[in-house]
């Protein structure tokens, strides 16, 4: 009942301020509104308009984490955002995947599996990250990128799916 709950109240939240321009002080609003709606939330987060986030009930947010407009953030396997990280716009977390039954992946259940973005993180507009990553601390992630295996600290990777670009020891 309470992940319910907390899930209506994000959601009303993010409708009643959608219509508000995303200007850092309506950023750290609405994030301080949506706080209750969270297993964990820290300081000054803030969060865009048009961002869909369920089962909110399982997502961690560190201290001055930023997510841009359009990401959703697929919570069911458990979600956890570091200090610091930082989500382009458009980002997908999705912490379920489908498995298949009787040739078909419709009625064939799911595999929830956690994703953890180290302090300082970065995603670029439109990556996906799937269920079961880790990206490291201050790593960051290319634009349109498909993360499908952990990322190292400090690395930069890009691509689909996700290889290292560069790497710590660059």
């Amino acid at each position: 009942m309470m992940r319910i709950a907390k899930y209506v109240w994000l959601c009303l939240v993010l409708s009643a301020t959608g219509w508000l321009p995303d200007l850092r002080p309506v950023l750290r609003f609405r994030g301080w509104l949506t706080r209750p709606a969270f297993k964990h939330c820290g300081k000054r987060f803030e969060i865009a308009g048009g961002v869909r986030i369920v089962y909110s009930a399982n997502v961690e947010i560190g201290d001055d984490v930023y997510i841009a407009t359009g990401c959703w953030i697929q919570g069911y396997g458990g979600v956890s955002l570091g200090n610091e990280v930082m989500l382009g716009p458009y980002t997908v977390l999705a912490s379920n995947n489908h498995m298949k039954k009787n040739g078909s992946y419709r009625f064939g259940g799911h595999e929830p599996a956690p994703i953890a973005l180290g302090r300082g993180a970065w995603t670029g507009a439109h990556v996906v990250i799937a269920a079961g990553v880790r990206v490291g601390k201050g790593a960051a992630v290319a634009a349109g990128a498909v993360v499908t295996r952990d990322v190292p600290d400090d690395a930069l990777v890009g691509g689909v799916p996700a290889r290292i670009i560069r790497d710590a020891a660059s």
